[in-house]
Formats: structure tokens, sequence, C-alpha cells
């Protein structure tokens, strides 16, 4: 029986975090940036502490940190790409949520006094053309920075004691 591969969980991992976006927007009506986003980040560290516990489990001989990051950076490198792909779609497919955040920001420079009309229709006009590639550079970064630390730190402990066996606790005191 074939063992699933980090790609292969991070294929399932990143469905998993796109269905629940879509139901916390649509079934809940909470906006992208709610509290409900940490869920979705907990989901993502689940996946590749799942798919580094997979790999210790099926390999029987010592496993050094930097295999674990390879296997947990084919997995969250997946991850990245369906949740860049997803932001893409998502804000492509509902450019009132851009709309809206365009008017939140003249609103706000309007309410500071400061700006001129015209420098307002200027910088939200510019908002308009960065809009889409900023949120992309966003959510590869953020995801990219998470898959990296949760790996690191995953494979660290994984490794560590990997290295030196189980504690037994009869000798530990």
């Amino acid at each position: 029986m074939k063992m699933i591969t980090a790609r292969n969980i991070g294929l399932i991992t990143g469905i998993i975090m796109i269905a629940l976006s879509l139901f916390f927007f649509y079934i809940l009506k909470q906006p992208l940036e709610s509290a409900y986003q940490y869920i979705i980040y907990t989901v993502n560290a689940a996946g590749i502490i799942w798919c580094l516990l997979r790999l210790k489990k099926k390999t029987s001989e010592d496993i050094k940190f930097k295999d674990f990051f390879q296997e947990g950076f084919k997995m969250f490198v997946i991850v990245t790409l369906l949740m860049v792909a997803f932001v893409f779609v998502f804000f492509y497919f509902n450019p009132q949520i851009r709309d809206a955040k365009f008017a939140e920001n003249s609103k706000l420079l309007l309410a500071q006094g400061d700006h001129t009309p015209a420098e307002i229709e200027a910088q939200t006009n510019q908002m308009k053309r960065i809009f889409i590639p900023m949120m992309l550079g966003i959510t590869t970064f953020i995801y990219l920075i998470l898959g990296t630390l949760i790996t690191v730190i995953t494979a660290g402990f994984l490794s560590q004691k990997n290295k030196h066996g189980s504690v037994n606790c009869n000798t530990a005191f």
C-alpha cells in the first residue's frame, strides 16, 4: 500500500483551509481577517506536523533535521500555492470587498483632514492597481514564514528526540 506523500498532505490541508475560509466567509459571514483565521493557521500547523510524524513513522532509520525539513517544505509550499491561488480568485470574484476597503481608506484619509479630494482619489487609484499583488505578496509571506517556523520547530523536536531516543522515566529521577 502506497503511503501518502507530503504533496498530497499539502493538497488535503490546503483544500481544508480553503473550505474553512469559504465556510467562515459565506456561512458565518466573517471577514477573511477575522479571528477565525487562527483556525486556518492551526489546520496548516496540524498538516505540517502530520506530514513530519508520518515521515518519522514510515522510516525506521535515523532521520536528520534536513530530512524532516525537506518533507515539511514539500508540504507547506503546496499549501502556500493553494492559498495564494485562493486569495487571487477570491478577491477577483469579490470586487465588493476590494471596493469596501478602498472606501474605508478614503473615509480615513478624509477624516484626517490633511488630504485634498484629488489626493484621496489618486491614492485610491494607486490602491486599486496594487491591491491584488499586495494581497498575494502578503499571503505568500505569511504562509511561507508560518510553514518554515512550524517545520523548523517540529523538525528540531523530532530530530532531537530521534537522536537521543526516548527517556526512561525510571532513570530520569
